[in-house]
């Protein structure tokens, strides 16, 4: 017997169908077996209507040739597909989407890409943008509009998320604090149980972790989209800021949503990959010269000691990137680093 077409909430109760819509974007990049992975766990979220929008930052890999069949067998005829320049113009009258981004825009470029298709969709309430390296579960969305509710001031909302491999500890409650003097940044709940998320409600938060940004639709026609020139790594903290006179952050601590971190950039300090050094490092500059200039000094200080740490680990072959990114944060780009072989 044909399986019957797939309806996202057919097995929703009358209550749940009057829930507000939530598009769901998914950032993939060499990544399809978590994609397909954050993709079945989606498929399990219960208690909210959704849709799915899947964007493909121009993989280098077999991605779309496994992401295609996925779609279609778990999906069927709910299921389509776009290039990128077909968004702008695209009805949002399927239910699950897979985008063919132009190139690699990085993590904001390539998730604003899904979120303008969102928008086009008048009956979206909320977005969510989820690492395509993390697993929602069951009540997570639920739990989130369930925030939402109580809470109508609250612009963007944050997960529970939980280390995948060791799910009883917390690796960020929601959000995290940001110290503009060094630049580092400390999670929300880091390392603690399970057990204490709710505990963390009522602390401030700098930023909602991007890795799980449940995100209102006033906030997105308001605040506008995550500036993509970050390409990786401290566009969450900008977006937050740039929002912060209009809306409130908050916080679900029953939205539980594992995450399996650091997947495609390396996850391990010793063997960050040059991509990730990079940004993260270039990145703190831009966010302190257009947030808070007067810790640049500061700022600049602890780009020293990054050297002498790097000079520790023996890579000292990444020194004159260091120095290029002093000089040139505000311009510099990878494509400008000269790296190894």
């Amino acid at each position: 017997m044909e399986a019957p077409p797939f309806n996202p909430w057919a097995m929703m109760s009358v209550a749940a169908d009057q829930t507000p819509l939530t598009w769901i974007v998914i950032l993939n990049w060499n990544g399809a077996e978590d994609t397909i992975g954050c993709l079945d766990a989606v498929r399990n979220l219960t208690g909210a209507r959704w849709r799915l929008a899947i964007c493909d930052n121009a993989s280098g890999d077999d991605s779309l040739s496994r992401l295609r069949p996925a779609l279609h067998e778990r999906f069927g005829d709910s299921f389509v597909e776009l290039t990128e320049t077909e968004v702008a113009d695209a009805a949002t009258d399927h239910d699950i989407y897979l985008i063919r981004n132009a190139g690699n825009h990085g993590y904001a470029g390539g998730n604003n890409v899904g979120v303008r298709l969102a928008l086009r969709d008048p009956a979206m309430a909320f977005t969510w943008i989820l690492n395509n390296d993390t697993l929602p579960q069951p009540a997570a969305l639920s739990a989130l509009l369930t925030q939402a509710a109580a809470h109508p001031r609250q612009g963007m909302i944050g997960s529970t998320l939980l280390y995948a491999h060791q799910p009883d500890r917390i690796q960020g409650a929601g959000g995290a604090r940001y110290n503009r003097w060094t630049g580092m940044v400390q999670h929300l709940g880091w390392n603690r149980p399970r057990e204490e998320a709710a505990s963390f409600a009522a602390m401030p938060m700098d930023y909602v972790i991007g890795a799980a940004m449940f995100i209102r639709r006033a906030w997105l026609e308001q605040v506008g989209l995550m500036d993509d020139s970050f390409f990786l790594y401290f566009e969450e903290l900008d977006y937050c800021r740039r929002g912060r006179h209009l809306f409130d952050l908050g916080y679900a601590p029953d939205s539980l949503v594992l995450h399996k971190e650091g997947g495609t950039t390396g996850g391990h300090r010793d063997q960050i990959s040059w991509l990730a050094d990079f940004y993260n490092l270039r990145n703190r500059l831009r966010i302190t010269w257009r947030h808070f200039p007067y810790a640049m000094p500061t700022i600049l200080v602890g780009l020293c000691m990054t050297a002498l740490n790097r000079l520790r680990r023996g890579q000292a072959d990444r020194l004159p990137m260091l120095w290029n990114i002093a000089r040139r944060f505000r311009s510099i780009r990878f494509e400008d680093v000269r790296r190894p072989g």
